[in-house]
């Protein structure tokens, strides 16, 4: 379980989390959505210790992210895949070198062993394994997300983030991505979280959806119950109307 319990952070005089709560439950995957700036991003950074909080707490599994050593965060990153919006691959390295790099930096396997993961990996996002020897600059967009979601599912994680998946692809192709995210929720049984600001995508790989707004969250709740939603400010950011201004800040 992950619990964030009253999250504030901010950059200067930039208030982005400003008592941001939400629990996201084994084997569910939670969708928090909201505008650009809103700090998504950087409430999720925090579960993997790459933000300390200002005031308030995360917590994975009952540890509290911030006060752990360096060798408990590092062991509690070993179970927490991150896939990040723009995959964020090295361009100078392969794709298999890509999926395998955190197999190394663990030394936890021999070399055939981090090759059959690498092969594992591919072949559970639709890759083929002739991709992996191969340059991301060779890869579309859509193929680099899916690299992506490949060398986070490669350390076997017990949770996946999922930094805005969909941005930049067009709707065939997200629709693919959205496929593998409910199979990594249904195949591996990972719980996940998803930031995004594309509603077509949190309902369909949502078990619930939380809206974060000025640094709080604004409603959690189904799917069902986002769509449905009376709260004026959830309804105008479902409808995709552009009343509310977006919160400007360091954070998405």
């Amino acid at each position: 379980m992950i619990r964030f319990d009253n999250l504030h952070k901010a950059f200067g005089t930039n208030e982005v989390l400003r008592g941001f709560s939400l629990d996201v439950h084994e084997g569910e995957t939670m969708v928090v959505i909201g505008y650009s700036g809103s700090g998504k991003s950087v409430a999720i950074k925090h579960i993997v210790g790459l933000l300390e909080p200002d005031a308030g707490s995360v917590h994975v599994d009952g540890l509290d992210v911030a006060t752990l050593t360096r060798q408990e965060l590092y062991a509690l990153r070993a179970k927490i895949g991150y896939v990040f919006q723009f995959a964020a691959l090295f361009d100078s390295v392969t794709i298999a070198d890509n999926v395998a790099m955190g197999l190394r930096k663990q030394g936890l396997l021999t070399e055939p062993e981090i090759a059959e993961r690498v092969h594992e990996a591919l072949n559970l996002v639709d890759l083929e394994d002739d991709v992996g020897t191969k340059l991301p600059a060779e890869l579309s967009g859509g193929m680099r997300k899916r690299v992506g979601i490949a060398r986070a599912i490669a350390l076997r994680p017990k949770y996946l983030l999922y930094d805005e998946p969909t941005t930049g692809l067009d709707p065939v192709t997200s629709a693919i991505i959205d496929a593998l995210m409910l199979r990594m929720q249904k195949q591996l049984g990972v719980t996940g979280i998803v930031i995004t600001h594309d509603m077509r995508s949190a309902y369909t790989v949502g078990t619930r959806i939380a809206m974060l707004y000025e640094g709080r969250v604004q409603q959690v709740g189904t799917v069902d119950e986002i769509k449905h939603s009376t709260d004026p400010l959830v309804r105008q950011f479902v409808e995709g109307r552009a009343e509310l201004e977006p919160v400007g800040g360091a954070g998405r």
